[in-house]
């Protein structure tokens, strides 16, 4: 059993949430409605919208579904939709090359090699170790109070280095609420 989560990216017609044998959901765009079905039964419902974003908590009775908590600030949430843990975001330059040091003594092994862009008011650095077969990310600056300019350079520096994990339309509505990023604005390479 688990936290699953369900990005509501067009209508659904009883899919399955995540890996549950039990539970699946229905989203209809027109009534904006999301429902959650427990072993056939209807036993959560909640208005939802296109973009949006639920954890379904399944730990084998009903589930319950509450909407994804996002990072307050933006300069979180930009690093957040990035795929930077907590752990790896810095709120100052001083932080964040703390955070560099550190992890590059974690992550330093045989065949390590970094991935690092940035610009005036944001810095990623990922790394890859042929080892392991995996990319990590290893720590992230955006300064507070980023304009939309900033984000969009921002989003495409990383995207030459990686993509953004979470759903277009997910991500499209999180530019336009937060950032106010129009969705004709978001390139396709950011995925």
């Amino acid at each position: 059993m688990a936290l699953q989560k369900i990005f509501l990216t067009k209508a659904a017609h009883q899919e399955q949430v995540g890996n549950s044998m039990s539970t699946t959901y229905c989203f209809d765009p027109k009534r904006s409605v999301l429902t959650l079905f427990w072993k056939e039964e209807k036993c959560f419902q909640c208005t939802a919208h296109l973009g949006d974003a639920f954890v379904v908590e399944c730990y084998g009775s009903a589930p319950v579904a509450k909407k994804m908590k996002l990072p307050h600030k933006n300069a979180d949430l930009l690093m957040w939709l990035c795929n930077f843990s907590k752990d790896c975001r810095a709120h100052s330059l001083e932080e964040f090359e703390r955070i560099l040091k550190v992890q590059r003594q974690c992550y330093d092994w045989w065949n390590y090699h970094e991935f690092r862009v940035e610009g005036d008011k944001f810095r990623f650095v990922l790394c890859n170790r042929s080892d392991c077969g995996g990319v990590y990310h290893i720590a992230a600056y955006v300064e507070e109070g980023i304009d939309p300019e900033t984000v969009k350079e921002a989003l495409e520096a990383y995207s030459k280095i990686r993509w953004i994990y979470y759903p277009k339309e997910f991500v499209k509505k999180i530019l336009k609420d937060r950032f106010g990023i129009s969705e004709e604005e978001v390139k396709d390479s950011y995925f």
